[in-house]
């Protein structure tokens, strides 16, 4: 399965001449920011991030990975963004001590994108899961709740009507 985001999203995101120096392996320092796009070490790097994505949106139960890969849009965007953000916090780990409020904030960042995936509190433009986000209220209006004729309702020197028990929102 391919990577939620390419290194030129990445590239495209972020300051490529912070990925180029964090990249940087050998002894003749970072690489040039047109071989980035070819680098095996962003692009295990954005594998990693996309495992990590697609870890806590499946824990939450809320997409599979074939809407994941059909998302187009702002969604495909978002999705793209939080890769990234995730990918440049691995990137970071990569380098201790470079950087290191950056890397903290790309770090928090990170988790909270993933934790909110986990609970749901961003979602992607998936019709069938917009429509499960969307609450529904359930029990009897307040019409209903005047018009029966139950014991409780009978019996109201003793129990509170039910009127005063229901939520008055309803309608």
């Amino acid at each position: 399965m391919a990577a939620y985001a390419t290194s030129a999203d990445l590239i495209a995101r972020c300051d490529p001449n912070l990925v180029a120096q964090l990249l940087g392996d050998d002894v003749d320092g970072a690489p040039a920011i047109a071989d980035l796009e070819d680098n095996a070490n962003l692009t295990a790097l954005l594998a990693d991030a996309s495992g990590q994505v697609e870890a806590a949106l499946l824990v939450g139960q809320r997409y599979t990975t074939a809407q994941l890969d059909a998302l187009t849009g702002n969604s495909l965007g978002l999705l793209k963004r939080i890769t990234c953000t995730v990918a440049m916090a691995q990137l970071f780990e990569r380098r201790p001590g470079v950087h290191v409020q950056t890397a903290q904030a790309y770090l928090e960042r990170a988790d909270k994108h993933l934790e909110d995936l986990r609970a749901g509190k961003r979602i992607f433009n998936v019709a069938e899961n917009v429509a499960k986000q969307t609450p529904t209220i359930n029990g009897p209006t307040s019409y209903a709740a005047e018009t029966r004729n139950l014991i409780t309702e009978r019996m109201g020197r003793h129990i509170p009507p039910t009127i005063d028990r229901q939520p008055t929102n309803r309608g």
